[in-house]
């Protein structure tokens, strides 16, 4: 699990539980909506339509990553 960059606490308003992010953490002011998606016990919060944006932008792999792959011949298979 990755170090917090920032803590804060969860508090209940009109019936629906809320959290207030730190300045540190904060999302830019031009964000109005939010999707929230639930992976086991952490919830991860992204600005609405830009989920797959963040992971586009996510760690890249070298221009030589994979040239040369062993890969064994294909294999002959009965028809389904």
């Amino acid at each position: 699990m990755t170090k917090p960059n920032a803590h804060s606490t969860v508090f209940t308003t009109n019936k629906s539980q809320a959290v207030r992010l730190p300045k540190a953490v904060a999302l830019p002011n031009s964000v109005k909506r939010v999707e929230i998606v639930k992976v086991g016990q952490a919830r991860l919060i992204v600005p609405a339509g830009m989920s797959w944006d963040t992971f586009f932008d996510g760690a890249k792999v070298s221009d030589d990553f994979m040239t040369s792959r062993a890969q064994p011949a294909a294999q002959a298979r009965e028809d389904l």
